[in-house]
């Protein structure tokens, strides 16, 4: 399909903890490196609900990278199209590995 997005990026922006550490934000700072980056048509940004990692907030996931980004600030925006959207090489200091994901899952039911 011609002009359909190659990436998708989930940005957790509903919930309690998200929005008030900054994913709005965060989420407008997304928005204008991506169309800076020219790449608005090539990536697309879907707002999720909770995802559920409130201690990890804010949250996002690239698709189909399999990328968690957490506790990033609006600034980190820039960074992370540069470098993992637009360079290939994702932003390690920002990333939460699937097991450290579950783990924080685990521990808020308990």
């Amino acid at each position: 399909m011609k002009g359909a997005a190659r990436r998708r990026i989930y940005i957790d922006v509903g919930g309690d903890t998200c929005p008030r550490k900054g994913s709005p934000a965060a989420l407008v700072a997304l928005t204008r490196a991506l169309e800076k980056a020219g790449l608005s048509r090539s990536v697309e940004v879907v707002r999720r609900g909770c995802f559920g990692l409130c201690r990890l907030a804010p949250n996002l996931y690239v698709e189909p990278d399999g990328v968690w980004y957490s506790r990033f600030t609006p600034r980190d925006m820039a960074t992370i199209v540069r470098k993992h959207l637009v360079g290939g090489e994702r932003v390690t200091r920002l990333i939460h590995h699937p097991k450290r994901i579950r783990a924080t899952k685990s521990k808020k039911k308990e």
